[in-house]
């Protein structure tokens, strides 16, 4: 399937159908699908330290859906929530319904998602409601410091370290910019709420992707299109303001064999 007909087919999906086939009500214990509240101008900033934002129906079905309809296999996510519980049930899913079609992919630990969190609370949240949900085998929960830095001379965050995987698909939802250690000889601080967060894991990360790898980058609209501007390779994009969320997909030839046959798998 040609990566422009995969795109189309995420924007098209009817979210509010997919909410109650993959029954995600059950998963996020609510049981109507319902759009989010408009947040306040200042909701992130007074939100840091304390507790984490409410599940939001649209973007946890839109990612069980990419996973489940796209057949993932390993999910790299930056900021850790809700959202880390319901890609391991996908991936959970994937496992048991795929498990012995992959054979002839190269990956080392695959359905599995590594989640990277800069704050010690919202990581041992996370953890604790994997475990509780019997999903510990296919989450790995990054405690990682995030830091202010420069990309290309530009002013951004990244986390310090990140694990040694290749994804087929990424969550972009941090670092937290109140979570960037600075020092007091920094030009400017972007640990400010008037500032939109910046970050650049991803342009750092670029490099080692696979064609077909999907990107999705929930809100930050300007790091969003930050990371288009930077991006070096040739990527498909969706910008929906409306629903605040980026969709990119690395758009190039396929590589050696097993590669194709990642490819071959994942269009079946």
């Amino acid at each position: 399937m040609k990566n422009i007909k995969i795109l189309k087919k995420i924007i098209d999906l009817n979210l509010e159908k997919k909410f109650y086939e993959y029954e995600i009500n059950k998963l996020i214990n609510q049981k109507v699908y319902k759009l989010p509240k408009i947040s306040k101008p200042n909701d992130t900033s007074k939100k840091t330290g304390g507790n984490a934002f409410e599940s939001e129906c649209p973007d946890l079905t839109r990612l069980y859906s990419i996973i489940r309809m796209r057949k993932i296999i390993t999910v790299l996510e930056f900021g850790s929530g809700k959202s880390t519980q319901i890609i391991a049930e996908a991936l959970k899913r994937n496992k048991q319904d795929y498990k012995d079609q992959i054979s002839l992919i190269r990956r080392k630990n695959p359905f599995h998602i590594y989640s990277l969190e800069s704050e010690k609370k919202y990581a041992n949240q996370v953890i604790n409601s994997c475990k509780k949900a019997g999903l510990e085998k296919y989450v790995t929960v990054k405690l990682v410091k995030a830091e202010q830095t420069y990309y290309n001379n530009m002013i951004c965050g990244k986390y310090k370290k990140i694990p040694s995987v290749c994804p087929d698909l990424i969550y972009v939802d941090g670092p937290m910019p109140m979570s960037y250690k600075n020092s007091k000889k920094q030009y400017m601080s972007i640990n400010h709420s008037d500032i939109t967060n910046i970050t650049c894991d991803l342009l750092i990360i670029e490099p080692i992707l696979l064609p077909g790898t999907i990107v999705i980058i929930d809100g930050m609209t300007n790091n969003a299109r930050f990371n288009k501007k930077n991006l070096q390779r040739n990527w498909l994009s969706y910008e929906d303001l409306d629903n605040d969320y980026t969709l990119m997909i690395l758009d190039e030839p396929p590589l050696g064999i097993h590669h194709k046959n990642q490819l071959k798998f994942q269009n079946s």
